[in-house]
């Protein structure tokens, strides 16, 4: 009977401590927590780390996005990516500030251009099926998508550069 009533007794109070931690709200979740030596990157730091350089002269830096390789669904032969091209020459960016004098503010400048291009790998052609100029306070100036015309790639340029890294992408993958 002692049992009994001491099981009794342990079931009505564990059974009223589950009722009151029902009722409380939880304020946060408690495992939504970091733990980092390093700080959090900003928006800066993260667009800079998506941008890996393949090509540089006295005109531009061009570099490209990795993430952005893909084939194309309706040819698997051509291969596309993005690359983006920061002019460094002063007479090229003053002729494209001029260009765009009309849609930039006082205080703003070109910054760079996204440049879109397709690789046929087998027949070493390339083709620009997509432009969009950008100010250094990220707005869309210009954008272009002209018709997709391929021309032989040439030699030492960024479309060379381009060229092996979408041949090695459609070999690997």
């Amino acid at each position: 009977m002692k049992k009994r009533i001491l099981l009794f007794a342990l079931c009505c109070w564990l059974l009223t401590g589950i009722a009151v931690q029902a009722a409380e709200p939880s304020a946060a979740a408690p495992l939504d927590w970091e733990i980092s030596v390093r700080p959090k990157p900003t928006e800066q730091e993260i667009e800079k780390a998506r941008w890996y350089p393949v090509f540089a002269n006295d005109i531009a830096i061009y570099e490209f996005d990795p993430k952005s390789l893909r084939s194309d669904e309706a040819d698997k032969n051509v291969v596309r990516v993005l690359t983006k091209t920061t002019f460094t020459d002063p007479k090229v960016s003053d002729n494209l500030n001029e260009k765009y004098k009309e849609k930039l503010t006082a205080d703003d400048k070109v910054a760079y251009i996204e440049i879109e291009m397709a690789f046929q790998i087998r027949q070493k052609m390339y083709a620009v099926i997509g432009a969009k100029v950008f100010s250094e306070q990220g707005r869309l100036l210009e954008e272009r998508q002209p018709a997709e015309k391929f021309a032989p790639v040439p030699v030492k340029t960024l479309a060379d550069s381009m060229y092996d890294i979408a041949k090695n992408y459609l070999r690997n993958n």
